[in-house]
């Protein structure tokens, strides 16, 4: 069977773009290294626990539907904040926490933190 042109172009985009998906851990080690950025001007460092992006990628399957769910509100949380000023370090941090309430079952959180 002769395949033509025009078929194999599209199956090459498919396929590359696969490739570029992104995964709950890689948008996680991202937007820790955005929050500990944003964290500096006023706290040492951000206080998000301790993330090791393939110890997650080798867990996430450990993860329920609801869970991954909840990591993505958590990601989209993460990104809306703003860099941390002096003055408003307790909303930095309650908006943090905020943040955190978008909680994850316990089996998932031991796999991938």
């Amino acid at each position: 069977m002769r395949t033509s042109g025009w078929m194999v172009a599209p199956l090459a985009v498919v396929a590359l773009l696969a490739g570029c998906q992104s995964t709950p851990c890689q948008d996680l080690a991202e937007v820790y290294a955005e929050v500990e950025r944003k964290s500096r001007p006023c706290l040492e460092s951000a206080p998000l626990p301790a993330f090791d992006p393939s110890r997650c990628e080798h867990n996430l399957q450990r993860c329920a539907g609801n869970d991954l769910e909840q990591l993505d509100y958590q990601v989209e949380c993460y990104q809306q904040l703003d860099t941390c000023q002096s003055e408003q370090k307790a909303s930095f941090l309650d908006a943090i926490s905020d943040c955190d309430n978008h909680f994850i079952s316990n089996t998932c959180e031991a796999a991938i933190f």
